[in-house]
């Protein structure tokens, strides 16, 4: 009685997972179909990401600079970020699309794709930067605008293997994602029916930009090109004075405005006459400059230096202590066609003495490869009133 009591039960339960997972079936196909049409929304924006990285490689060692913001390295720089960017998006997504949990490995599979091909693209910024001494570009409403610091330098023979290697990445998830469509068509993943998903490969065959051997050969095609040797021209583009001049024409400022102004395509270190830039009656005297980074590459750590001397005639007598000269120096740092304005700290002067003002740019690092020096000092032959 017992034997007979406990098949009865057995298959009851057999019976009862039966129907269960006859009545799950069409909640189950929903299920992955839900998801396999949103996971289709990720793999067009993923092809997008890669057709725009594959063209942007491509082209990357033809490009020419142009006007301010916009040179060679730039438009590269903002072309790796913004594949990076939006690669790192879609693996969020693809994250994001369970649960629902759809059948089987459906969801790992996809999100390892997503996965692989965020880290490849990641992997050839890092390489590309670190071989132009590049870095990303500030995001869009930073706090700061201030140049990244860029990753460390690679060599070429270093950033070849490095893309080299994120080309087998990408080959490897284009693998990977051609596999789970094949399944999925083939019902060997969602027992409940056919699953399609749209066609996705960042690497379109051995001639792609994206492929090993093509991104292999990118470092010597980029060292090639003369647009993205790097240029390195800091120039002082304005200076004004606190308090403002009194209307007094001289040679270099026939408006008697008490400014100096150049531009990246004309800088000049301009230098007083025997005519002094006069100031009202005051006992101190700020500088207002504008630092701009005419060339090509982001500098940082650049100093401002500004130097009150006297210049008063031999024999007047002396000002006061503390309106004799001083120094004061702010530093900037500073992206490729931006523009940075300081005030500098005020210098005490004396009314009836004539004064000096310079301001400098001291050059360090990188930067002291600027080859022509135009711009980057300005002076002023100050006359302060009684």
């Amino acid at each position: 009685m017992t034997l007979v009591v406990a098949v009865l039960v057995v298959v009851v339960v057999v019976g009862s997972i039966a129907e269960i997972s006859a009545q799950s079936a069409p909640e189950r196909l929903m299920i992955d179909r839900a998801y396999a049409k949103l996971a289709s929304r990720v793999v067009a924006a993923s092809n997008r990401t890669g057709a725009a990285l594959a063209s942007l490689l491509a082209g990357a060692p033809s490009l020419p600079n142009g006007p301010l913001p916009y040179t060679a390295r730039a438009q590269i720089q903002q072309g790796l970020d913004a594949a990076v960017a939006a690669s790192s998006a879609e693996s969020v997504d693809a994250l994001a699309l369970a649960p629902p949990t759809p059948s089987g490995d459906f969801a790992p599979r996809f999100t390892a794709v997503l996965g692989q091909r965020s880290a490849a693209a990641s992997a050839v910024r890092d390489a590309i930067d670190g071989l132009l001494g590049m870095a990303p570009l500030p995001v869009a409403g930073a706090p700061t605008e201030s140049p990244a610091p860029p990753p460390p330098a690679v060599s070429p023979g270093q950033a070849s293997q490095r893309l080299a290697a994120a080309g087998t990445l990408l080959q490897r998830a284009d693998r990977g994602y051609a596999s789970l469509a094949s399944d999925l068509r083939r019902g060997r993943i969602s027992g409940a029916g056919r699953i399609d998903l749209p066609p996705s490969a960042w690497v379109a065959g051995t001639a792609s930009p994206l492929a090993p051997a093509q991104l292999g050969a990118l470092p010597a095609a980029l060292e090639a090109s003369a647009a993205l040797v790097p240029f390195h021209q800091l120039v002082i583009t304005a200076v004004g004075l606190s308090p403002a001049a009194l209307p007094s024409a001289t040679p270099n400022d026939p408006a008697g405005s008490g400014l100096i102004g150049v531009s990246c395509g004309s800088p000049a270190s301009v230098v007083p006459g025997a005519t002094p830039t006069v100031l009202p009656p005051t006992g101190s005297v700020a500088a207002l400059v504008t630092v701009t980074n005419c060339g090509t590459v982001a500098e940082s750590g650049i100093a401002v230096t500004g130097t009150l001397a006297l210049a008063d005639p031999p024999g007047t007598p002396a000002p006061p202590p503390g309106a004799r000269g001083s120094s004061t120096r702010s530093v900037v740092s500073l992206l490729s066609g931006r523009s940075q304005a300081l005030v500098l700290p005020a210098f005490r002067v004396a009314g009836g003495h004539l004064y000096t003002l310079t301001i400098s740019l001291v050059l360090a690092g990188t930067a002291a490869a600027q080859q022509n020096p135009a711009g980057t000092t300005q002076e002023f032959l100050l006359q302060v009133s009684q």
